[in-house]
């Protein structure tokens, strides 16, 4: 019975050697079979702090929802540091107060950047907080992408409103353009006014030019007055002295007159008695001759003649007298007039003074006036220059206005078909570049990839318990496979067909209980039958010659090939020092030679891996055969 219980617990022995490679990859595989999958990620859990006071953070935490990538907890913040403390939460994602304004501010002037904060504890789970960060990074390009899609929108909206505003600019223009017409009209007749000043006030200069040549000669002249006063002066005089005469002259010939009519009343009187006493005795003859001469003389005073105005010479004396005195009369009147009149000259000679201080008042105004008439000329010759450029000037803008307007119209209509793109800008930029995955050797699930990897670590284990379970045999339940086979060649080739049977159990275990996709069945028996054989070969290598410093040496290549041979981060991206065994490693070409039955066969790729690890096969199981034969041969 004890017997029959051995062989019992021997068999069970060598069924959980064989499938101890299957439990080292199918527990790991299993369980993070597809840790991004629906029911896994969204298990994260999360605290979220929203302290906004706009509705953009509940915007945002709606989208952390519907992404169904974590499992968002609505907290306060206390809550929320002590949970992630406590490792009750992976990560904590704080909203601002000022989120929704700062979101908003994209519209205005000032803009203000909107910060979330993101707190995760890596001490809980590095690879949850890179996970996290990954979600929070799509939530924040999602977030930039409304930002800058709200941007452009504002951005469109504006230059979509350029070309009403350029028709706005046309129509000024127009109105300017109509302006410069008038002024152009205005400046031209102005122009035309200013050549006629020009040529009238040439005229003006002229005759301005002979008054002052007349008012120079009249100045000349008028220097001729103080002569004029200094005889009006003389004359005033000699009228004054003449007057004193005249009146002393018609007094002495008053007197005179008087006198002789004086006298020639008594020689009247005479006369008349000598002609009636002394003529009769001349007409008797008894006059003397004194008589005689009296009476002729009587006579002749007596008779009237031509000479005298047929009247007697006594009344032509006393009419010659009344006549002198009526003429000295007469004429110091006329005296006495002119002395009033001359007295009057006084008058005249104030006015010619102020005549000649109104002419040299009207000489300095001419000169003035001459003198500043050519300032104006050259005034208006400049106005005339300047006329004539502002015209020329004026033409220029009013050619130029009409040609930015043409230009402006027609960029306008270019315009418009410029900003026709803006359409739809807004959501376009939502998402301006789509990335369409067209994945190469696409891999089904996150197992899937790292299946070559662990597969090949559970083989390696696998060989390696298997030599230390039945090579080390104490009790020699195993006797092919124990230390003490002398048939060293039968104990290798029996490890290669156990090798060969746990590589078929693992295929089959694994195929069965996990979603594998397998690209090629025959290829995958055939590649897992020949990496056991290869780390079978390797291991038997090192523990039958080198004993405990063979399983030693067996640990620690696994270790090696655990870092460094690419089965889980790129070689690129670990320890430089790694770096260098990855081309020496033998699971480095057996992870590559599973991808090809596993993902996508590459014929190039297949056959250069699994003519690496067929080699290293070939290179290892002929030095242990060879090693075998001469043991064996030796110990005969």
């Amino acid at each position: 019975m004890k017997e029959k219980q051995k062989q019992i617990f021997k068999y069970i022995i060598l069924i959980a050697v064989l499938i101890i490679p299957f439990m080292y990859s199918f527990f790991y595989l299993k369980a993070y079979w597809d840790p991004y999958g629906k029911g896994n990620i969204d298990n994260i859990p999360i605290a979220i702090v929203n302290e906004d006071k706009g509705d953009k953070g509940q915007e945002l935490i709606d989208s952390i929802k519907d992404s169904k990538k974590l499992k968002p907890s609505i907290v306060s913040n206390e809550n929320a540091i002590d949970g992630l403390n406590e490792g009750k939460y992976y990560a904590v994602i704080s909203i601002p107060t000022d989120f929704t304004k700062s979101m908003e501010s994209v519209k205005q002037e000032k803009k203000h950047h909107a910060v979330i904060t993101y707190s995760p504890n890596q001490k809980t789970n590095y690879l949850s907080s890179q996970i996290i960060n990954n979600v929070v990074n799509v939530v924040e390009k999602n977030l930039d992408n409304k930002v800058n899609a709200s941007i452009v929108d504002t951005l469109s909206k504006n230059v979509k409103t350029v070309p009403d505003k350029l028709n706005e600019i046309s129509d000024g223009l127009g109105n300017l353009k109509d302006g410069t017409n008038k002024l152009s009209k205005g400046s031209n007749s102005l122009n035309d006014g200013i050549n006629q000043l020009k040529t009238n006030y040439t005229k003006f200069d002229q005759g301005i030019k002979q008054t002052k040549q007349g008012v120079d000669t009249l100045k000349e002249a008028s220097n001729q007055f103080s002569k004029i006063n200094e005889s009006l002066d003389a004359l005033s005089g000699a009228t004054g002295t003449l007057k004193a005469g005249s009146d002393n002259l018609n007094s002495g010939i008053n007197n005179y007159v008087k006198g002789t009519n004086s006298t020639l009343n008594y020689t009247q009187n005479l006369v008349d008695l000598i002609n009636y006493t002394i003529c009769p005795k001349v007409d008797n003859n008894i006059a003397t001759e004194q008589e005689m001469q009296m009476c002729k003389i009587a006579k002749g005073l007596s008779v009237s003649s031509e000479a005298t105005g047929n009247t007697t010479a006594i009344n032509y004396l006393k009419a010659s007298g009344n006549s002198l005195l009526n003429g000295s009369n007469t004429l110091n009147q006329g005296l006495t007039s002119l002395n009033t009149k001359v007295g009057s000259l006084n008058e005249l000679k104030t006015k010619t003074n102020q005549l000649q201080n109104g002419i040299n008042r009207l000489s300095n105004g001419v000169n003035t006036l001459y003198t500043s008439s050519g300032l104006i000329q050259n005034g208006i010759n400049q106005l005339s220059v300047g006329a004539n450029t502002l015209n020329n000037g004026i033409n220029t803008i009013d050619s130029s206005v009409l040609k930015a307007k043409n230009n402006l119209d027609t960029n306008i209509q270019t315009t418009k078909k410029e900003v026709k793109p803006l359409n739809d800008l807004s959501k376009y930029s939502e998402s301006p570049v789509t990335i369409k995955t067209d994945e190469v050797n696409k891999v089904s699930s996150y197992g899937t990839a790292f299946s070559p990897f662990f597969i090949s670590i559970a083989l390696w284990v696998g060989c390696l318990m298997m030599y230390i379970v039945l090579y080390y045999d104490k009790e020699e339940r195993f006797g092919i496979f124990g230390i003490n086979n002398k048939n060293k060649v039968q104990r290798t080739l029996a490890y290669h067909g156990l090798a060969t049977v746990a590589a078929i159990t693992l295929g089959i275990l694994l195929q069965a209980l996990l979603d594998f996709k397998i690209t090629n069945i025959l290829l995958y028996y055939v590649t897992m039958i020949l990496i056991a054989n290869t780390f079978m070969a390797i291991i038997q290598f090192l523990i039958e010659n080198f004993k405990d410093i063979g399983k030693f040496i067996a640990l620690i290549l696994l270790v090696l090939q655990l870092a460094a041979s690419g089965g889980t981060f790129p070689i690129e991206t670990v320890t430089q020092g790694f770096r260098w065994m990855n081309p020496i490693l033998p699971m480095t070409y057996t992870i590559k030679l599973l991808k090809e039955s596993l993902i996508n066969i590459e014929s190039k790729l297949l056959t250069q891996n699994m003519l690496i690890v067929f080699m290293i096969f070939i290179v290892f199981i002929t030095v242990n055969i060879t090693i075998n034969l001469y043991k064996q041969s030796k110990e005969k």
